[in-house]
């Protein structure tokens, strides 16, 4: 079975389906995400993995959260200024970003700032915060592969924000069109979940 990094925050998303855009997630432990990924339910739910293996994506049918509000959409703030105002203050340092594309599909985690989602407001690109390059960075920004938001929402516990992009090429850095392109499987097994790599 495929051993995820040590020492590191690992974060689980969970959904109904490939396609739902209903979503939540959690950040946990390297050990505890270790042993979820151990002792997992294959015969009932599909498991797959980022290329960073530092995020995990569940695919449970059994799954229902509806914990979301409209932030923004088709380049309108959906929050009244006094909501909007209040809510800034309350966006923790760092927190995860996830960006799906218009059908559900799971693009990629990633973390982001106020900074981010202010970016992102603005401009309508999917922003977050590289914290190797300890700055603002527009996915696609260098290679093209741009995510032009249509909305985002936002979820509360735990706190995450939720992009739903059209995606230009790549969402990975690998070339794969999302960076979850591996499935896990029973008996260590892994297979990929796509043919090629965008433009391949």
């Amino acid at each position: 079975m495929i051993q995820l990094p040590t020492g590191k925050e690992i974060t689980i998303i969970s959904k109904p389906s490939m396609d739902s855009k209903e979503v939540n997630l959690r950040v946990v432990g390297s050990k505890l995400a270790q042993d979820f990924v151990d002792g997992f339910d294959f015969s009932n739910k599909r498991l797959f993995v980022d290329c960073d293996e530092d995020a995990l994506l569940e695919i449970d049918p059994s799954f229902n959260s509806e914990n979301k509000l409209l932030l923004w959409e088709s380049g309108k703030l959906r929050f009244s200024d006094e909501d909007w105002k209040s809510f800034l203050e309350t966006i923790p340092p760092l927190s995860p970003f996830l960006a799906q594309d218009l059908s559900g599909k799971d693009l990629m985690l990633a973390w982001g700032k106020k900074e981010s989602l202010l970016s992102a407001v603005e401009s309508g690109l999917g922003t977050y915060y590289s914290r190797s390059r300890n700055g603002k960075w527009v996915k696609g920004e260098e290679s093209g592969h741009l995510q032009n938001l249509s909305a985002i929402y936002v979820h509360s516990n735990p706190f995450f924000i939720q992009y739903v992009a059209g995606q230009i090429g790549a969402a990975c850095h690998t070339g794969y069109y999302s960076c979850f392109f591996r499935e896990l499987g029973p008996n260590d097994s892994i297979s990929f979940v796509y043919l090629n790599k965008v433009g391949v």
